[in-house]
């Protein structure tokens, strides 16, 4: 006698999911090519940093290499006199400011000894439109005029002031802390374009320091 009669034993087969093997190739190959391009974005985007960093890091290191050999000139020097040298002038016609006028301006004078010669100027050439600032040096038997810097955007580079940061004028000597401010322009990107996108590839610095000579009298 069967209790269950319209109840049958049988095996229920699972219906089992699987890719193809077009669908596997397809997926991967999907895969690998967002991989890809997400590997070329990250690569591009650390050359772009990379070119970035590297541009800063050589504009302020070559400006305070700058800086440094000013520094060094000035602490050793016996006499210095801030002045100007006139636009599309030569350094011969540097003129320091006289009396008790603010001692301010593009050119500083430097004498190591108290001989006449020799002596260096530090000038802002303005005879193109690239400002540099370089040195002239003048000995008892040669001159010699070397670029240190490019692409200077001020005009008043030196000045002499106390430890306040009040101006003072050339007649003072040994109270004398002499002010260096460079502000230049350098390309952000070196490969970037003139003109068009390259009008916003420029990026700007300032460097300033303040220096007193040592030998006071």
């Amino acid at each position: 006698m069967k209790l269950f009669p319209n109840i049958q034993n049988r095996t229920r087969r699972t219906n089992i999911s699987a890719f193809t093997m077009v669908e596997m190739m397809m997926t991967v190959g999907i895969f690998l090519f967002i991989f890809t391009g997400v590997m070329v974005a990250i690569q591009v985007f650390g050359l772009r940093v990379y070119t970035l960093a590297a541009t800063k890091l050589s504009a302020t290191n070559g400006a305070r290499n700058t800086l440094d050999q000013i520094r060094d000139a000035i602490r050793e020097a016996k006499t210095l006199q801030v002045g100007n040298v006139p636009v599309g002038g030569t350094p011969t016609s540097f003129n320091a400011i006289s009396g008790t006028n603010a001692a301010m301006g593009n050119a500083l004078q430097i004498f190591p000894t108290t001989n006449a010669t020799p002596y260096s100027i530090y000038y802002l050439d303005q005879s193109s439109s690239t400002n540099y600032l370089r040195e002239y040096i003048s000995t008892s038997t040669a001159t010699n005029i070397k670029t240190l810097a490019g692409y200077i955007t001020n005009t008043i580079i030196f000045d002499a002031e106390d430890f306040q940061g009040n101006i003072l004028s050339n007649n003072l000597k040994n109270n004398q802390v002499y002010g260096l401010t460079l502000q230049f322009y350098q390309w952000e990107y070196p490969i970037a374009y003139v003109g068009g996108i390259g009008l916003n590839a420029y990026d700007h610095y300032q460097l300033r320091t303040k220096v007193c000579r040592r030998a006071l009298d």
